[in-house]
């Protein structure tokens, strides 16, 4: 499984952005090795090319703060992207709480618990 981080560094000791919209790093993280795939800086993409950018990237879920772009959650919802709430952390500690089920998952761009929509 790919899962795309949006990060405030490039790597996995680095906080998870607290904003998808102004992250300064995209790590895609091969889960099954718990390995970094890539690394990309992030300078001019706008919130929308970033989803897009992850979508392209074939990731089935993404790590990162609140959205101030609602076009962006919902490419990355209409993609069937599981996302998860992870800002606060570091990568290591996101990804462990992933595999204790036990990290928040972005349910709607308002970032509550409730399903909106089709997009849950």
């Amino acid at each position: 499984m790919k899962i795309a981080m949006t990060m405030n560094g490039k790597e996995l000791e680095s906080s998870v952005a607290s904003e998808f919209d102004t992250s300064q790093y995209l790590l895609v993280v091969r889960r099954s090795e718990t390995a970094i795939e890539s690394i990309e800086k992030i300078e001019d993409l706008t919130a929308e090319q970033l989803a897009q950018r992850i979508i392209d990237l074939n990731c089935e879920g993404i790590i990162t703060g609140n959205f101030k772009s609602q076009s962006a959650f919902d490419l990355l919802a209409d993609a069937c992207l599981t996302r998860f709430l992870g800002a606060g952390h570091s990568g290591w500690e996101v990804l462990e709480l992933m595999k204790k089920r036990t990290l928040p998952l972005l349910r709607n761009f308002e970032g509550t618990e409730g399903c909106a929509g089709e997009h849950h």
